[in-house]
């Protein structure tokens, strides 16, 4: 093989990868070397720069025209772990919905923030549901309609980013006007604080809906003559390429930021309250009470963030995924992200006391509304 600047009139390779040809005078095949971090037949594949992709990480481990029973073990523990996903979200949306919906759940921003993530959270699930179905049918070569691959192409992982982006900045926001309820105390106005919530969940759709417009517009399908696949890919320039990496990591770490800072503020300002009303004990041992009492908030923010790193590591440290033949750290890191719309339920609801009872009283409500409906003793 001999480089070229062209592969049969046009440059085949991806991503500013080096074509070579078998024969620069009757060619018949060629070969693209790619940049480091780039990999794929086309070098149309990365993992750095501007999030993860499943296409990326696991299109090359789905075998085309192979029965899902002989496919590599990394498309069956996916798809395991895909449906485990999603046995658990049913629930998690289901409970933490009856919850946050109850009248006095919504008496304050806060409530109206989580049943807003609760919902979002679900219907996150369930594009990621159908990005994982589609992904895998496509590249089995079950699923060969153009249109309805470019649609998915375009769409899918744009929704994807759209909705994961705005369920983190709502929990952000639910955290926060806690700190405004300590410092305000009886100041706080529960009815200012509905209409802020209203205002700022309808921003929040519009700003990240708004910050990842440019996804869509970029994406594009790619026919593999060689491996007889197509493939949904991103073309960015340099400008959009960086662009794009901001607007990912902004997207993750200030919301995740903002959970842990709260929670903080949240446990010394309440240790700064009491510590003028006892003066017998000493700021330190305030303190320490308040960080015993409080703890279920601090480690449920830790949670959140703690399990959001390795994606973060993973996408902007100096590793990348340089071949397909091991993708599992970049696997267990895209599948782990989708942990945190699981966990509202368990963070939010069961170590509350406030929401654990408006649960059972939501439960009991139900409970004895299907009774009567269907005269059920």
């Amino acid at each position: 093989y001999r480089p070229v600047d062209n592969c049969f009139g046009y440059n085949y390779c991806e991503n500013d990868a080096q074509c070579y040809l078998d024969n620069i005078t009757c060619p018949t095949s060629f070969s693209c070397a790619c940049k480091e971090c780039y990999f794929g037949a086309r070098c149309q594949f990365t993992t750095i720069g501007y999030g993860l992709s499943l296409d990326d990480i696991l299109g090359y481990s789905i075998w085309s025209n192979v029965p899902f029973s002989k496919q590599s073990n990394a498309v069956k523990i996916s798809t395991l772990s895909t449906i485990l996903i999603f046995i658990i979200a049913v629930p998690n949306a289901a409970l933490s919905v009856i919850t946050f919906q109850t009248k006095r759940s919504l008496e304050v921003g806060a409530g109206i923030y989580l049943l807003a993530a609760s919902i979002i959270s679900f219907i996150t699930i369930i594009i990621f549901g159908l990005k994982f179905l589609f992904l895998l049918l496509s590249q089995m070569v079950i699923i060969t309609n153009n249109s309805f691959l470019s649609v998915n192409c375009i769409c899918t992982d744009f929704f994807l980013k759209v909705f994961s982006s705005t369920g983190d900045w709502l929990v952000a926001c639910a955290n926060f006007e806690r700190v405004l309820t300590i410092l305000l105390g009886a100041k706080f106005n529960k009815a200012t604080s509905k209409k802020i919530a209203k205002r700022l969940i309808l921003g929040i759709n519009l700003f990240t809906l708004a910050s990842f417009m440019h996804d869509p517009f970029h994406r594009h399908l790619l026919e593999d003559t060689e491996e007889q696949r197509t493939w949904c890919v991103i073309r960015y320039s340099s400008s959009v390429k960086i662009y794009a990496s901001i607007v990912n990591i902004l997207h993750f770490i200030l919301p995740f930021c903002l959970n842990f800072i709260a929670v903080l503020a949240i446990i010394v300002l309440i240790a700064r309250q009491k510590s003028r009303i006892c003066e017998e004990q000493t700021y330190r041992e305030h303190l320490r009470n308040q960080l015993h009492e409080h703890k279920h908030r601090l480690l449920s923010s830790l949670v959140l963030v703690i399990v959001a790193i390795p994606r973060l590591i993973i996408s902007f440290a100096s590793t990348c995924m340089k071949s397909v033949r091991n993708p599992w750290l970049f696997i267990g890191g895209y599948f782990i992200s989708f942990i945190p719309p699981l966990l509202i339920f368990v963070i939010f609801v069961l170590p509350s006391e406030f929401y654990r009872k408006e649960f059972n009283d939501a439960t009991v409500r139900i409970r004895k509304t299907i009774q009567n409906r269907f005269h059920l003793q």
